[in-house]
């Protein structure tokens, strides 16, 4: 395993990997390898001599010309003003916070680099569509006010038909392929010969909104002697070991007889987005991608009704869990941090962002980071779920063409430059110094970070009959009715599949 003082070198490696392990299809393969950019044609070949430079060059490096400029040109950006994401695209000013910062100066930079001024245009509000439907409004008006989205990825790539965004590999200097670009996003979203979305380094929410399971490593010690850490390496952290676990820890705290939310707990936690994890952890596909690079509708019913009963089993069979009612994102984040922080459970499921929170920060006891667990110890490995709300970016198809050229150069360098300075920021200094207490939870995150999972069908939910979130409406029930919702629902998502295919492949 890896310590947690590396040298930057290697955070590099490690950055790369968790970037080129966003993976989608066959649950745990990686497809980084598998680049999704457009045909380049026929390429007349020339024997040449490798010179130092060449074979010495950061293969992270963007291959951007030295002498490129557009002075006096603007790049205008619309993003979110919402927690979490404000500080992603820009920020107003040094404020000495390493993450403020790095964000700032890498701004600085892209700009001295490209002799272009980045225009950040923020949407206020908490509702991801406001990005999306204003960028539509624009597009139909024929508008050219927006260069570039940047926001909630499943609340705007279900508009993709519209053709509200040009075709990425249009963009004369974007490279996918490079490893600042997340390759299993571009695995996932990519359709037919096109692309419309893409994300990467330049995208906190990408650790940011990794879901993770937070332990009191205090209250641990006090109830049982289990080394968690060694249980996830040992690939033992499964649904089933976390009931066992979950059900050493109830505690009647206000002896009033019967549990409630003032009691302690094993596992605590809420009842919609927290659900999602368990696409992933549980190895449960919903959509993969044919030979001809379309989407093929691929849930397991026998396995997802397998998963629901373990879920249910550790969610409301287990003397140890507390399940919430959801109220709000911001609410239940708080139920979990609280809950962990206020010694009321041993165990939650949280995205990692929850380390930014005033609970932890403010923490008297130790807490610790593990993955989801899997289903069952035959999986390999572990399956990490990003929250469909992550940032990912899109050209407005009504910019004017001569101006792509600048758009394909100034992501390029936004994601090159992030990946080279900002990322080692968040990542080494903010993440494992600042709000990670251990070094078995920094070797935790690497784990976390190389296996997170993407799954085209939760991308385009909205398009699919909000598929993804009939796993919540299956859990809330208390019951495994899986068979009936999932082979209902799968026969419309086959019909608007064949339609969602057809209709991006029209576009291209």
């Amino acid at each position: 395993m890896k310590q947690m003082k590396r040298a930057l070198s290697m955070l590099l490696v490690i950055a790369m990997l968790a970037l080129t392990a966003i993976s989608c299809g066959n649950g745990g393969e990686t497809v980084g390898e598998n680049t999704t950019t457009a045909p380049q044609g026929d390429v007349t070949t020339e024997a040449t001599t490798t010179t130092e430079a060449e074979t010495t060059k950061d293969p992270a490096a963007h291959d951007l010309p030295d002498d490129l400029n557009y002075t006096g040109e603007t790049v205008n950006i619309i993003s979110r003003d919402s927690d979490w994401v404000r500080d992603e695209i820009s920020v107003e000013m040094l404020n000495g916070d390493v993450v403020n910062d790095a964000v700032y100066t890498r701004n600085g930079v892209v700009e001295e680099q490209l002799g272009l001024k980045i225009k950040n245009i923020f949407v206020t509000g908490d509702d991801n569509y406001a990005v999306s439907d204003k960028v539509r409004t624009a597009v139909k008006a024929g508008s050219d006010e927006f260069d570039i989205l940047a926001n909630s990825v499943y609340s705007t790539i279900m508009y993709t038909a519209e053709n509200i965004f040009y075709n990425l590999y249009d963009f004369e200097y974007l490279d996918l392929t490079k490893p600042y670009w997340a390759q299993g996003f571009n695995e996932a979203a990519s359709i037919g010969d096109g692309q419309y979305m893409c994300t990467g380094a330049a995208a906190l929410t990408l650790y940011r909104y990794m879901f993770v399971t937070f332990f009191n490593k205090d209250m641990m010690a006090e109830v049982t002697d289990v080394n968690l850490y060694e249980v996830v390496n040992n690939d033992k952290w499964t649904l089933e070991y976390h009931y066992d676990l979950a059900s050493q820890f109830y505690t009647d705290l206000n002896g009033n007889g019967q549990q409630d939310d003032a009691d302690r707990y094993g596992f605590v936690c809420t009842n919609v987005a927290y659900i999602d994890p368990y696409w992933s952890s549980c190895e449960l596909p919903i959509l993969t991608k044919d030979e001809n690079n379309q989407y093929v509708y691929s849930l397991d019913i026998d396995r997802m009704s397998s998963a629901v009963d373990r879920i249910l089993k550790l969610w409301y069979d287990c003397a140890g869990s507390y399940i919430f009612a959801s109220v709000s994102d911001a609410a239940n984040q708080l139920i979990g941090t609280s809950a962990i922080a206020e010694r009321r459970t041993a165990t939650t499921t949280l995205r990692l962002v929850s380390v930014e929170t005033e609970d932890f920060r403010n923490m008297t006891d130790r807490y610790g980071i593990i993955p989801i667990p899997k289903m069952e110890e035959t999986q390999e490995g572990y399956q990490t779920f990003l929250h469909d709300q992550f940032t990912a970016f899109g050209g407005v198809a009504t910019v004017k063409e001569s101006r792509l050229q600048m758009m394909g150069a100034f992501l390029e360098a936004m994601a090159a430059e992030s990946y080279k300075s900002l990322v080692p920021t968040y990542y080494e200094l903010a993440l494992k110094t600042k709000y990670v207490s251990d070094e078995e939870s920094g070797q935790m995150l690497d784990m976390i970070y190389q296996s997170i999972y993407i799954d085209a069908g939760v991308l385009y939910t909205k398009s699919l009959s909000s598929i993804h979130q009939t796993l919540r409406s299956v859990i809330q029930s208390e019951n495994n009715t899986v068979a009936s919702q999932f082979k209902t629902i799968g026969k419309v998502v086959e019909k608007l599949l064949g339609k969602l295919n057809d209709s991006l492949t029209a576009i291209q």
